[in-house]
């Protein structure tokens, strides 16, 4: 609802369109609302816009008035989105702490796990091509042109194990005390011989 209002307002008033929907949308959307003598609602804002020539000059006064409100609004915002991007890395960090702790060797070995079940997919896959080729000759175009339609789905898979495997590899040089090693910082340290 306020998208379209947030970009009627955008281009005359960043800082208000910014905060426009976000949690300091309501007071903001109160002061716009205040401004143009409407109802505080989406549609009597974005209606106002639209039927009032001078709407955005007046949007604009707001912002140069309010701009020490509006940036302790958009401080807050900031906060709030910070606390929450925290919350979300704190979140996984006891994900991937508990799964460390888990006793069930399945959890502990999903990773490997993963892998091994990939090579035997494979490996069953070409042996299978294999006898095809060997016991059902004409098939062959077939058989390859399946395995063909499945390139996107061995493409994810692995793509998942690389992930794993970068991951893993991570996880060592944690457990053993050593910062993280970025791809970047891993080939500059391999081209140096570091």
């Amino acid at each position: 609802m306020w998208d379209k209002v947030k970009s009627l307002i955008g281009s005359a008033a960043p800082m208000v369109g910014t905060l426009l929907g976000g949690p300091a949308g309501g007071a903001v959307g109160s002061m716009v609302a205040s401004a143009l003598g409407v109802d505080n609602t989406p549609e009597a804002i974005e209606q106002a816009l639209v039927n009032n020539p001078d709407a955005l000059l007046a949007i604009k006064q707001l912002e140069s008035d309010e701009r020490i409100k509006l940036r302790e609004l958009a401080l807050q915002h900031a906060e709030l989105e910070s606390g929450e991007r925290k919350l979300a890395i704190s979140q996984q960090a006891s994900v991937t702490q508990a799964e460390y702790a888990n006793c069930d060797p399945f959890v502990r070995r999903w990773r490997p796990m993963w892998g091994y079940t990939l090579c035997f997919s494979w490996a069953l896959m070409f042996l299978g091509l294999f006898a095809v080729m060997v016991l059902e000759p004409a098939e062959t175009a077939n058989v390859i042109n399946a395995i063909v339609a499945l390139t996107p789905l061995i493409s994810v898979a692995l793509a998942v194990l690389g992930i794993n495997i970068h991951k893993r590899s991570l996880d060592k040089q944690v457990a053993a005390g050593q910062a993280p090693t970025g791809m970047l910082s891993g080939m500059k340290q391999a081209v140096k011989g570091g």
